[in-house]
């Protein structure tokens, strides 16, 4: 944690800087640009919350525009890693120590965006910010901060914790939620699971960004949509499958894309079922090595699909009539490896992020309702909505209407892994169910139970170092 206060002492002027809008940028600023400055002008105090945003992205110099967001689907079974230690060959080897490199890396990104965070919302009633820009801005403007710092609880909680369907009282990770402003202030006991998930259901309040303004159709900024997707998330990973229902339900006013390529790419703004992604330029965009095109493209060659044990090696899941194939991945090469189209961006890296897309809303509506008694028929009709954007019923090898009892779970699991294949959800999957990771190719032979020791990431050294009273 030292080496993240010496880092946000100066951060919040400069994400302030890099956060601006053209008509901040042609502002007169004054000649210091101090903290009091900022959060007296109502400009000022958005492009800090902007910067919020920028920290949570890319500025680490990589959160969830790909280092995070990579993660996950490097940890599953359906994406095969051939690298060395800078892109996560560890990790796909389920060999992390407290020493490796992208564990120190995730775990300072996660609380750099958190302490970013906690500075914004502290500094709002520090300088009476609601004399400048409202009471309800305020609320709004915390109400976002919150959100990405949920957000980032929820990445440390699937990485660093036992599943809560196993023990909702094993040790997570530190619940941070004032800010640090100098070093000496790093003690912080870990948290349970429990604790983790109440933390990140506080901060998601729907209610409050129900109005919030939002960019490109509303999806570059925390909404009331996107906070109850990520409270969805957490009441399945607590099996509450009538408050998850609860949440996705309350998300209105989205539709499937009927083209999946609009989904990727630059601009993917423009369609009805995108919730909350995050955007790329020429001048905020991720580091080298650290975009998903950078691990995921054809030009990267670091990873390719498992076509030997994974979801593609699934006949039902890798019909040549699925738009998900036939247009989202890529023929053989050479070697007859397949590749995802999704992010293809490696030498720009302006490959736009999603975080929550409505087919996901679906999906985990049809895992809920599945896992209902009486929860059969709409479970179905979730799944064939998802499914059927992508596959014409007449060339459909599975009858969905057909399904019963596990075969319908199984189903809805596996549509999950093929339709978010590189879209950083197989990981989380596999662990907030419990599952054993297992991947077994003719490059890789992992069996890693929920019993191992690596089936969650070890609290890096560095924090064991300065975090005296990380065990107590």
């Amino acid at each position: 944690m030292k080496n993240i206060v010496k880092y946000l002492l100066v951060a919040l002027v400069a994400v302030v800087l890099n956060a601006c809008s053209k008509e901040f940028i042609q502002k007169d600023r004054p000649y210091t640009m101090t903290e009091s400055v900022i959060f007296s002008d109502a400009d000022y105090i958005e492009s800090a919350l902007l910067g919020c945003y920028d920290v949570f992205k890319s500025s680490n110099p990589s959160f969830m525009s790909g280092l995070a967001y990579v993660v996950f689907d490097v940890r599953g079974d359906d994406v095969v890693n051939v690298s060395n230690p800078v892109t996560m060959q560890e990790t796909y080897e389920m060999t992390v120590l407290g020493t490796s490199l992208e564990n120190g890396r995730i775990w300072n990104y996660a609380y750099s965006t958190i302490n970013t965070c906690n500075i914004f919302i502290e500094n709002l009633e520090k300088y009476n910010c609601a004399e400048v820009i409202g009471e309800a801005k305020v609320a709004q403007y915390a109400a976002e901060a919150k959100f990405l710092r949920a957000y980032s609880l929820y990445v440390l909680a699937n990485l660093y914790s036992q599943p809560y369907s196993i023990n909702p009282n094993a040790k997570a990770v530190p619940l941070r939620t004032t800010a640090l402003l100098s070093s000496g202030n790093n003690n912080c006991p870990a948290a349970t699971i429990s604790a983790v998930y109440q933390q990140i259901l506080d901060d998601c309040t729907p209610g409050v960004l129900a109005n919030a303004p939002g960019t490109y159709n509303g999806v570059t900024r925390a909404s009331a949509a996107a906070a109850h997707m990520l409270r969805m998330r957490v009441y399945m990973a607590m099996s509450d499958w009538d408050k998850a229902i609860t949440e996705g339900n309350a998300i209105t006013g989205y539709s499937l894309a009927q083209d999946v390529t609009d989904l990727y790419g630059e601009d993917t703004y423009n369609n009805k079922e995108m919730i909350f992604a995050l955007p790329m330029s020429t001048q905020d965009k991720p580091n080298t090595q650290m975009s998903a095109a950078e691990y995921f493209s054809k030009d990267a060659t670091v990873s390719w699909l498992d076509t030997e044990a994974g979801i593609l090696s699934n006949a039902d899941y890798s019909l040549a009539a699925d738009q998900r194939i036939s247009k989202l991945i890529s023929a053989p090469d050479g070697s007859g490896y397949v590749y995802s189209l999704k992010f293809v961006d490696k030498a720009q890296k302006l490959d736009w992020i999603p975080i929550f897309r409505y087919a996901e809303t679906k999906l985990n509506l049809a895992e809920c309702y599945a896992n209902k008694a009486d929860g059969a028929t709409n479970a179905k009709k979730n799944l064939k909505d998802v499914r059927s954007r992508s596959i014409a019923a007449a060339d459909d090898s599975i009858d969905v209407d057909g399904l019963t009892g596990g075969n319908l779970t199984t189903a809805i699991y596996n549509e999950r892994r093929l339709e978010f294949i590189c879209e950083g959800l197989r990981g989380i999957d596999i662990i907030r169910r419990g599952e054993t990771f297992s991947k077994h190719n003719s490059l890789v032979d992992v069996e890693v139970a929920p019993t191992s020791n690596y089936y969650t990431w070890p609290i890096p050294d560095s924090e064991k170092n300065y975090n005296k009273t990380l065990y107590e």
